[in-house]
């Protein structure tokens, strides 16, 4: 956008409210322009304005300069990036930095940040300085691929397909024959989308060719507010996807622009994976494409399949992700039981009459313990049958062997009455129907073992 000195009326960015209404000296009296006495000298230009989003301004107060950056959305995060960044020696006079967090306040949603001055690498490229701009870029890949700052959410290859659809349905509702284009490079993107198994590090989110400046001994990056956790070919692949555009869209520039992108490969060699860093570029370069039609300008058609051509020639480059078929059989064996038990009911194994190893060692179990184990709901040792060795026939003429059974099983304790122990009985027969169709004939009852566990088939 142009920057202009008149302040937007914005109701969802409550700081520039308070800019717009008090000035900037009452609205952060962190910065301490009150007591300095330059309240009424405050210079403001509006320089970046997303409505409803955020809004960036720059302030003049005599020699001082800095950004003035308000949010719809809480800024503890990025503040919280300055400040590490700050902390990790990233915040100085020199070499490759980003701009010192001055001042921020949580209730208006506003960072106070230092000014960085320099010309950005895209205009480095338009002024014909493609290789300074391509080595800028790569000496700040070079400074950061190993920062120690791990604050942000994951954002790689997954994040930018999650954002595929969103970009589809924008280019298709503009027109119908890029929206099929688009579909078909989102695609192919799907099919070789990379794993992103390497050690995640800070990544800016939208390192676009205007936001890293050459300040004179290195590179500083502007823009914060995309920040995660991801692969450095994703900030290297939207640099690379920036000067694609470049050399695209706008011919006078291509050659400076692929002196910029044969820089920048030339500084990383042997720090990036060739694959995955055409995949980000063909993914950085379809969401390029989408800003188009915002841009409203009348070739906006030929422009998107032209950027969507170029991602489509990188996507082909990129790896095979692995099989999914394979992957998907494992995770998705026997994920229900329903789906094991259908399995089990249509094997061909023949039914086996033998107790489960688990009820059987809980057999060899109790009987080895013995009479000194034995309590009243306890199976009874061999001794205890029968002195004769015959086991004994009680009263109620049960079959011992039957209530011995049913003991075993816990069902039917021997302090109970016939009566009970009868109701008991069939308490555990729906309990425990399996076991006893073992022991009573289980094709007689349509019962079919396949393993450890019977399937009732009628």
């Amino acid at each position: 956008m142009r920057p202009t000195a008149q302040l937007p009326d914005d109701p969802r960015l409550p700081g520039l409210v308070a800019i717009r209404d008090s000035g900037l000296a009452r609205a952060i009296p962190a910065l301490g322009l009150e007591e300095g006495g330059e309240a009424g000298g405050v210079e403001l230009v509006l320089c970046g304005y997303h409505p409803g989003a955020r809004a960036t301004l720059e302030a003049r107060v005599g020699p001082r300069r800095f950004a003035v950056k308000t949010f719809a959305d809480d800024p503890a995060p990025e503040a919280a990036l300055y400040q590490a960044l700050g902390a990790a020696g990233l915040a100085g006079d020199s070499g490759a930095r980003v701009p010192p967090l001055l001042a921020w306040d949580h209730d208006l949603r506003v960072l106070v940040i230092g000014w960085l001055e320099g010309p950005t690498t895209h205009e480095l490229v338009k002024q014909g300085q493609g290789r300074r701009a391509g080595e800028l870029a790569a000496q700040w890949v070079q400074r950061t691929v190993s920062l120690p700052v791990n604050l942000g959410l994951p954002f790689g290859a997954a994040g930018m397909m999650h954002e595929t659809r969103a970009w589809i349905g924008t280019l298709g509702i503009a027109d119908l024959s890029v929206g099929v284009a688009a579909r078909g490079l989102a695609e192919a993107l799907a099919r070789t989308e990379p794993r992103d198994v390497g050690a995640a590090g800070l990544v800016h989110g939208t390192l676009y060719a205007r936001h890293i400046l050459d300040l004179g001994d290195g590179p500083g990056v502007i823009d914060w507010h995309r920040f995660g956790q991801g692969p450095v070919e994703l900030d290297a692949g939207m640099f690379l996807a920036t000067l694609s555009r470049l050399r695209l869209l706008h011919q006078a520039h291509a050659g400076e622009a692929t002196l910029a992108e044969q820089a920048f490969l030339e500084g990383t060699r042997g720090m990036l994976d060739e694959r995955a860093l055409a995949w980000h570029r063909a993914a950085a370069l379809l969401q390029l494409t989408e800003r188009l039609p915002i841009a409203g300008r009348g070739d906006w058609r030929a422009r998107a399949h032209a950027l969507l051509a170029e991602a489509m020639r990188l996507a082909k480059h990129a790896a095979p992700r692995e099989s999914i078929a394979s992957r998907r059989r494992a995770a998705f064996r026997f994920k229900s039981p329903a789906l094991e038990l259908v399995l089990q009911a249509l094997s061909t194994r023949p039914a086996t009459p033998r107790l489960p190893p688990r009820r059987a060692a809980r057999l060899r179990a109790l009987h080895r313990t013995g009479a000194a184990a034995r309590g009243p709901d306890r199976v009874p040792g061999p001794a205890a049958r029968s002195r004769g060795g015959v086991s004994p026939v009680p009263a109620d003429g049960r079959d011992p062997d039957v209530q011995r059974r049913d003991e075993l099983r816990g069902a039917v304790p021997r302090e109970l009455g016939l009566a009970q122990r009868r109701a008991a009985s069939r308490s555990a027969a729906r309990r425990g129907s399996g076991a006893r169709h073992r022991r009573h004939g289980d094709q007689a009852l349509g019962c079919r073992h396949t393993g450890r566990r019977p399937i009732l088939l009628a």
